[in-house]
């Protein structure tokens, strides 16, 4: 009888460890504050959740952008060191390598169907009122990069 007492706590017990463990509602888009960031003295503040998006439907838009970039760009087609499936961080590395904006904070996304990250650099405020913290985001610039490693279109609000 002692034996079933003490399964059934170490159930219950592994069950509650688990559920607190987990993924709980509000933890989408924790973010990490980094020290510094290629080319940046100041911190900022990076997502490190990968959204995910559809670029079929932002396609238009951006080429209708007045700042929007297809050509230029410091990771090529040809020049690219990326020639295995891009990491979160290697996506990062060649954002960092095109933007061309004052930032601090950046968010990933990703559309699996046509295998294209995109990687915003935003500015974000915070303000505090009743002991609630309340975040603005303002779009300084987006990276659109392909998965075989090289950036594909770019623009600034």
């Amino acid at each position: 009888m002692k034996k079933i007492i003490a399964l059934v706590l170490c159930v219950v017990v592994s069950a509650s460890i688990f559920t607190a463990c987990g993924k709980k509602e509000g933890d989408e888009g924790k973010a990490t504050t980094l020290a510094t960031t290629p080319g940046k003295e100041s911190e900022i503040t990076l997502y490190n959740e990968v959204i995910s998006f559809e670029f079929k439907k932002e396609e238009d838009a951006i080429e209708e952008k007045p700042t929007f970039r297809e050509d230029g760009f410091k990771v090529t087609k040809e020049n690219t060191k990326y020639k295995s499936k891009l990491t979160k961080s290697d996506v990062l590395n060649i954002a960092y390598e095109e933007v061309t904006v004052e930032y601090n904070t950046v968010k990933r996304y990703y559309d699996k169907t046509r295998g294209i990250w995109k990687v915003e650099f935003l500015d974000m405020t915070e303000t505090e009122t009743n002991k609630e913290i309340t975040r603005e985001f303002k779009l300084k610039e987006a990276v659109y990069i392909d998965e075989e490693g090289y950036t594909l279109y770019a623009y600034t609000e």
